[in-house]
């Protein structure tokens, strides 16, 4: 009898290690996360650059406008300066001749045996100057100057206020931008702090794809989630920053704007319903001056309406001059009747060619107020009123500063220009 063969057990086959190119398979979930990563870094990275490029031109530019805005109220200081010491002056003056009347009504009365009674007499102190027959030539002529003077007085008194509130506005702007300029220094500082960290960022999602490529699923899953946790963190704070920046930027430009324009805004139409019969610039007009490197040179625009129509002042203001402009033979030349307004530190307007002026120089007036009637009077051969505004003496088209709803224009009127 044949013996049994012994039976040989089988032996379990080792596993196999899976290889390098099935591994990079099992990973592909996390390799798309973290590429998915890169390309939103990258474009990050471009939209950091960009508002970092602009924030700098930005930062350039408030310089330069900080610059202007000192100059500004350092002149507004001189100015002020200028102005307070001839009201100063001018205050002075006006005491001196109020206190030279009182002399002569006192001179007036010396002769007198009683004041009082004389007083009583006459039927008051207008009567008593009556009586004695001084009231016409010495008293009115003591009087007229003081009028006079005290028109200046209250002129002046009118400038230094809204040269005040002017350099309070002007300072005020110079104050912002400064602070526009901290501030977007810092947040420039902030974004390339963040330009660091993105790098950064992108660097580690780079090392961790990499490694993917030999990391275990659950080792390769978790890299990969690190690293997307760490990149939109960086990516959330580039986006407010980008955003802060922009709102920033936005703000200095706003600061900006002309505070006689913000203070003063639009103003009113001296003739309502008017039509421009010539506007502001260069002319073909020969009997234009020059102006601004051009031979003739239109100052104003010209409302065109019919003789005797009133004309409006166009914002609050003290009248500086009106008056006729004549030459030495007492002609109406040039702007003829016309009155300039003084509405704010550097902003006034003109009305010209007048036939009638409603205020004399000192009044306070305010915006719709009738200051004259349009006539043609001065270098105009036709009813109209020039009107003019000025800047810091400069003029501009009064166009920018008045209603977007303009007066239809007309078809020029031969002489109703200046």
């Amino acid at each position: 009898m044949t013996a049994p063969s012994p039976s040989t057990s089988a032996s379990p086959s080792p596993t196999a290690s899976p290889s390098p190119k099935s591994q990079s398979l099992q990973n592909e979930k996390a390799q798309g996360q973290l590429i998915g990563a890169l390309t939103a870094s990258e474009a990050h990275a471009l939209m950091l650059e960009k508002s970092l490029n602009q924030s700098e031109l930005s930062l350039i530019g408030l310089g330069q406008q900080i610059l202007d805005s000192e100059k500004q109220v350092s002149g507004l200081d001189n100015r002020i300066a200028a102005v307070s010491a001839l009201h100063l002056q001018v205050s002075g003056q006006l005491q001196q001749d109020r206190t030279q009347l009182a002399t002569v009504v006192r001179r007036l009365y010396k002769h007198r045996d009683n004041f009082f009674v004389s007083l009583v007499r006459a039927g008051g102190f207008g009567g008593l100057l009556e009586t004695i027959g001084y009231s016409d030539v010495v008293v009115d002529r003591e009087r007229t100057l003081i009028r006079s003077v005290q028109a200046d007085d209250v002129a002046l008194a009118h400038a230094q206020t809204t040269l005040q509130r002017s350099r309070s506005q002007k300072k005020e702007v110079l104050d912002r931008l400064i602070l526009s300029r901290t501030t977007l220094a810092a947040e420039i500082a902030t974004e390339q702090s963040l330009q660091t960290q993105l790098q950064a960022a992108i660097d580690e999602a780079l090392t961790a794809l990499d490694a993917t490529q030999m990391d275990t699923p659950e080792m390769a899953d978790t890299r990969a989630k690190l690293v997307q946790m760490k990149t939109d963190s960086v990516l959330s704070q580039i986006e407010q920053a980008v955003f802060a920046l922009q709102t920033i930027t936005i703000t200095a430009q706003t600061v900006v704007q002309d505070p006689v324009l913000t203070a003063t805004g639009k103003l009113l139409w001296p003739i309502p319903h008017a039509s421009i019969s010539q506007g502001f610039g260069p002319t073909a007009y020969v009997f234009e001056a020059a102006y601004a490197g051009f031979p003739h040179f239109h100052t104003g625009v010209d409302l065109a309406v019919p003789l005797g129509t009133p004309v409006f002042a166009a914002a609050d203001g003290v009248v500086a001059l009106a008056r006729p402009m004549t030459d030495t033979a007492g002609d109406l030349v040039g702007y003829g009747n016309y009155v300039v307004i003084q509405h704010d530190a550097g902003l006034k307007t003109l009305y010209g060619h007048l036939l009638a002026i409603g205020v004399k120089e000192g009044d306070v007036v305010k915006r719709g107020q009738l200051i004259g009637l349009v006539g043609s009077t001065g270098n105009s051969t036709g009813p109209h009123t020039h009107f003019e505004v000025r800047i810091d003496n400069s003029p501009v088209d009064p166009l920018q500063m008045l209603p977007t709803v303009t007066p239809p224009p007309a078809a020029p009127i031969p002489g109703t220009t200046n």
